[in-house]
């Protein structure tokens, strides 16, 4: 059985490593993780790079951690639960997915996720036509459908799990939910903390991740650096952007003129329709020139990031039975796909240039995967 699991690292922490530690690790387990690379679904840079991140997560359980293409990771959860699920599915072999919760069950969650769009959409476009956001819209539905099953969503996890689960029940993927052991954004129990506490508290960062994963990016120059890049746009080009619409173009210029950082521009721009998260979203897929449509297509191939003796094992089965190709360097990623992997060269391109070292162009020609020996 293969155990999935989609996830971002950013960093690997120890409640990640505790949860591999829950899965089976019998001769025929293998545990398989989907990972955000040069950017993660909160719409940043993520906070280390993106082959020391995977390896980190193979020197502790991980068998293969494969990239999730960036169209993806740029989503909105459901979209990235959905697409992650997607990759799971295209290893051609039973698998479950294994996901983090705040609950204690997921009945709850399998309730609200096995609702239909159907029974949803009425509510959905009232609380829309009110100017809600999407996210608050689908909320407010789940409420009064289901209000007691549905407080369980005020907790990003659980909200996440329900895409999740919404995604599996959809391709016929089985499931399981691990109890989390520390609360998102919470303050941290033992040693373990949030991924978000760590990257706030980089000094503790020993404390809970089992292992280094290179050098931080710093987050005043990738905001300057975003910034640079969204002053380059016109409103043509930000309009033909993914995750940008309703005019939401024409906001983003106009706080341009007036904002000199990123975050009193999330400020100016933010409404009730548009979440910071969303909002963030969007301003990283404009400074990356995202095309609209990329995040709708099939998954393009497998990507492969690192990968331990178990995993070499897993990966000759999988040259017979994934859907999908299997790629081991950018130049395999390239063949299979030239619009996905140019958008993961541009995000690892920018992401090198943010360090406070810098390293030159083309990190996803000259690093392939990182096979960890046992």
């Amino acid at each position: 059985m293969i155990y999935a699991v989609i996830s971002e690292f950013n960093p690997f922490h120890n409640g990640h490593r505790y949860l591999l530690a829950q899965l089976p690790r019998g001769d025929e387990d293998y545990t398989v993780y989907f990972m955000s690379g040069s950017f993660v679904q909160r719409g940043e840079p993520a906070a280390f790079d993106k082959w020391e991140r995977a390896a980190a997560a193979v020197r502790h359980g991980a068998d293969i951690v494969f990239e999730l293409p960036l169209p993806f990771a740029l989503s909105d959860g459901d979209r990235f639960a959905a697409k992650g699920v997607e990759l799971a599915a295209a290893l051609g072999l039973p698998a479950t997915l294994a996901f983090g919760t705040e609950s204690e069950s997921i009945e709850g969650l399998i309730r609200l996720a096995s609702l239909s769009e159907e029974t949803l959409s009425p509510l959905m476009k009232e609380n829309l036509e009110r100017g809600l956001s999407y996210g608050a819209a689908r909320q407010a539905a789940l409420e009064a459908l289901c209000p007691e099953d549905a407080a369980q969503l005020r907790s990003p996890n659980n909200l996440l799990a329900c895409g999740y689960i919404r995604a599996c029940l959809q391709k016929g993927l089985a499931f399981q939910g691990i109890r989390r052991t520390a609360p998102h954004d919470g303050a941290p129990i033992g040693n373990i903390a949030s991924a978000s506490h760590i990257r706030q508290h980089p000094e503790t960062f020993g404390q809970f991740c089992p292992c280094e994963q290179g050098p931080m990016l710093s987050t005043e120059t990738a905001e300057r650096g975003m910034l640079t890049l969204l002053k380059t746009k016109t409103a043509e080009q930000l309009k033909a952007t993914a995750n940008i619409s309703e005019g939401l173009e024409n906001r983003i210029l106009a706080a341009l003129a007036e904002c000199a950082t990123l975050p009193t521009l999330y400020d100016t721009i933010k409404t009730k329709r548009y979440s910071h998260a969303k909002l963030r979203r969007a301003v990283a897929s404009a400074a990356l020139g995202l095309p609209a449509g990329l995040p709708e297509q099939d998954a393009p191939y497998l990507r492969v990031l690192a990968f331990g003796e178990r995993g070499r094992t897993l990966l000759k089965q999988l040259r017979t039975t994934a859907a999908l190709p299997l790629c081991q360097s950018g130049r395999e990623c390239q063949a299979a796909s030239p619009a996905f992997f140019e958008m993961e060269r541009l995000a690892t391109d920018l992401w090198c240039s943010w360090l406070m070292e810098p390293l030159p162009a083309g990190e996803d020609y000259r690093r392939g995967a990182i096979y960890i020996p046992e």
